[in-house]
């Protein structure tokens, strides 16, 4: 009996040892592939956000690079924010750049995925400007919710 007691708690064990070493392994893998997702979206984005911007901000006011938006809607979600500082654009530069406008600049870069604006905001003279590249489906349902509070 006591033997078959030692045999019972030692499969026991060894299932919980694979099952622990199975999930820790799966996690790794998925971070992973989410990473690497999530690097393709973003340099994707940031080709799209500058061939817009480019025709009509001199190349010194173009955002150099992009901020992944907080993650608080859950893995996976493809939003991206870049900063244009306010003061050092011309008048013209600072009359075109409205969100009407580089929306209608994002869609005629012709990006592979359709990248829509999702927020925009100015604080301390730097413009804010929220980019969603809906590439998956976590990204397009990240975008419907905030519609969702915009109309609420």
């Amino acid at each position: 009996m006591g033997s078959a007691m030692t045999l019972i708690w030692s499969i026991l064990i060894a299932f919980v040892v694979v099952v622990v070493i199975y999930q820790l392994v799966h996690r790794t893998l998925v971070k992973r592939a989410t990473i690497i997702m999530q690097n393709q979206a973003q340099a994707a984005t940031d080709q799209a956000v500058q061939a817009a911007l480019k025709a009509h901000l001199r190349p010194a006011n173009l955002p150099t690079d992009s901020v992944m938006v907080a993650d608080v809607w859950g893995k996976g979600v493809m939003a991206f924010e870049y900063v244009v500082d306010m003061p050092q654009l011309n008048v013209e530069e600072q009359e075109w750049l409205t969100k009407e406008n580089l929306t209608t600049a994002l869609d005629q870069v012709g990006a592979p995925t359709p990248l829509v604006i999702t927020d925009w905001w100015e604080y301390e003279h730097q413009l804010h400007v929220d980019v969603a590249n809906l590439m998956n489906e976590a990204t397009k349902e990240y975008v419907a919710d905030l519609e969702k509070l915009d109309k609420a």
